[in-house]
């Protein structure tokens, strides 16, 4: 799925580009999914190969002006229906953000902190973060108390850890050896 999930989101990602919609798009495709997936019978029914594409379609039609949809993403959901692929929607929905994310040149990431953080020392984490990665970060914080102090960054796959947890480890390592 995750290869039909790309295949789409691409094909979205690409029209942003000519259009300069890029990140419109991205939240239009996010609001939409998050609405269908918090509305059991919208997301059956739109899932339904059963339910003939026309039907579908008038139902994406109808919901469009109240969700503020532009006429690219009302076709490019019609598609989707017609193809019988809106069970591959919230993929789509993960995959057109990566896309977005690297053609904006920025990153997400999670940071584990203790204790909830002043405004001012979370950007002095995010800003260091950039320095390392080069790009503009984009952060989830979340509270983890075993950490005791410190800060524990996930982006991309890597891990920063800056944690007293960490540090502490290091010693204990460090005094074994000698």
């Amino acid at each position: 799925m995750r290869r039909v999930a790309r295949r789409y989101a691409k094909a979205l990602l690409k029209i942003g580009q000519e259009d300069g919609n890029l990140e419109r798009y991205g939240e239009e495709l996010a609001l939409f999914n998050n609405y269908m997936q918090a509305e059991e019978k919208l997301r059956e029914a739109l899932v339904n190969p059963t339910i003939h594409s026309s039907q579908r379609e008038a139902v994406i039609r109808e919901l469009a002006p109240r969700l503020g949809l532009s006429e690219v993403m009302v076709r490019f959901l019609v598609l989707l229906v017609e193809r019988n692929r809106m069970d591959v929607l919230p993929e789509i929905v993960e995959v057109y953000r990566e896309f977005l994310d690297d053609a904006m040149g920025r990153v997400r990431g999670v940071l584990y902190v203790p204790f909830e953080l002043p405004e001012e020392k979370l950007q002095e984490i995010v800003k260091g973060l950039e320095e390392k990665v080069g790009k503009k970060v984009i952060l989830r914080v979340e509270l983890d108390p075993s950490i005791i102090g410190g800060a524990v960054a996930k982006i991309g796959g890597v891990v920063y850890d800056g944690s007293v947890k960490a540090q502490l480890r290091r010693l204990r390592e460090n005094l074994a050896k000698g």
